[in-house]
């Protein structure tokens, strides 16, 4: 085996090396966003599910009639 050899073996070698390397730290970035994702996706339900409460308060409270009368004596006294 000449010196030719030698050192392409080396760099095939530290090349192979830095592939792997990457292949896993992307890999390892991919399942920590997906993690990430779904706490967000959990996060955003929860969210939606609170806001779409206040909205049917509101609703309730838009449609009370006692809220109708109220709204036209405001009208009257400006």
């Amino acid at each position: 085996m000449g010196a030719f050899e030698f050192v392409l073996g080396l760099l095939g070698i530290i090349f192979g090396y830095k592939l792997i390397a990457i292949y896993l730290e992307r890999r390892s970035e991919r399942e920590s966003s997906s993690v990430t994702e779904r706490q967000l996706s959990d996060e955003a339900s929860g969210r939606l599910a609170e806001l779409e409460g206040r909205v049917q308060v509101l609703e309730r409270i838009v449609t009370d009639q006692r809220f109708e009368l109220d709204k036209e004596f405001e009208d009257l006294s400006d």
